[in-house]
């Protein structure tokens, strides 16, 4: 009968000794709630600093690939917006075609296969909300996980916002006044990205110069989904081209005074133009791409008391149980 014996990392001494009658094995630590008959997974937001290194990127592309399919190009086929200019009469646009369904993508991440493309009320209605009670549930879980020697991440969550300001998916697709324009903030997750992509004017005080627009997907913890458009600077400043961090697939996002409208039975569309001055604050990114990504990746669980932190944090949760975000 084998015996089992739970020791930390062998030291090097041990590693370069011939195998003989033991051999090492790496066992992860797993966290069982009493209340339930299964293994609850960890959250990336609650991973010790050993344990945060840049997911691989099989996974990532695994992720996105799973997103893609829930939302399969859903708003990345409109052809008709602008970017909120006043003298709008004056001013067009054209831009490079987007490629056709069913082609590699820009990016190169993935090929969708043909199929039908549902609709945003369809793609609503098939998420799940998330129960309010599941973060305090994980924050009761997390603090009984052991940090194998206290490397808890220890950076405090820097963000700051009223909840009183902010807007609701659900809030404006509930509003009267369809197709009117109304400044919001707003806090939600990132589920596609498209762009930066340049385009010219045509026509105008600008004809014949070249600018920005950059598309998104935007999702928030009741399963709510919606558009954005952003132009000009402020796409190229969102999408990463100057010195400011971009956007990407998995952030939550604190977006201000951003303009948002709504018709019967379509989605909820945003639109960000240097006009209306918005601002993009990146509050937590769920999916880290680099090791410098860490910084965008607080320790929510040194802000619980906040209740700025638990929404952030119960985006994230909704967020990795939609993209089934590995276990850690």
């Amino acid at each position: 009968m084998s015996t089992i014996v739970f020791l930390g990392a062998p030291p090097a001494s041990d590693v370069h000794r011939p195998l003989g009658d033991y051999e090492w094995r790496t066992a992860s630590s797993t966290v069982v709630n009493p209340s339930k008959s299964t293994v609850t997974r960890q959250h990336s937001m609650y991973l010790t600093a050993q344990q945060l290194d840049e997911l691989p990127p099989a996974t990532l592309e695994a992720v996105s690939r799973r997103i893609s399919l829930v939302y399969q190009n859903v708003i990345f086929n409109d052809a008709d917006e602008d970017d909120g200019e006043e003298d709008k009469s004056e001013t067009f646009i054209t831009w490079p075609p987007t490629a056709p369904y069913g082609s590699q993508s820009q990016s190169g991440d993935e090929t969708h296969a043909p199929g039908q493309i549902p609709s945003f009320l369809d793609v609503s209605k098939s998420i799940a909300p998330v129960l309010e009670s599941q973060f305090e549930t994980q924050m009761e879980e997390s603090q009984s996980y052991d940090n194998s020697g206290g490397e808890s991440i220890a950076r405090f969550p820097e963000f700051h916002f009223s909840l009183n300001a902010l807007t609701s998916l659900s809030a404006l697709a509930k509003a009267n006044g369809k197709g009117s324009n109304v400044k919001v903030s707003m806090l939600l997750a990132v589920l596609e990205v498209d762009g930066p992509d340049t385009f010219r004017f045509k026509k105008g005080k600008d004809a014949g110069k070249e600018s920005f627009v950059l598309k998104m997907i935007l999702g928030d913890e009741e399963g709510n989904v919606c558009k954005l458009t952003a132009w000009r600077e402020v796409a190229e400043d969102w999408g990463g081209c100057g010195s400011d961090i971009g956007a990407k697939r998995g952030d939550v996002l604190l977006l201000t005074d951003v303009m948002a409208g709504h018709e019967p039975a379509t989605a909820v569309t945003l639109t960000a133009s240097p006009w209306h001055k918005p601002k993009l604050e990146i509050c937590y990114r769920t999916m880290p791409y680099l090791h410098e990504d860490h910084r965008l990746r607080p320790d929510l669980r040194l802000g619980a008391s906040d209740a700025c932190v638990r929404k952030v944090a119960a985006v994230v949760t909704w967020f990795e149980n939609m993209a089934g975000l590995p276990a850690q």
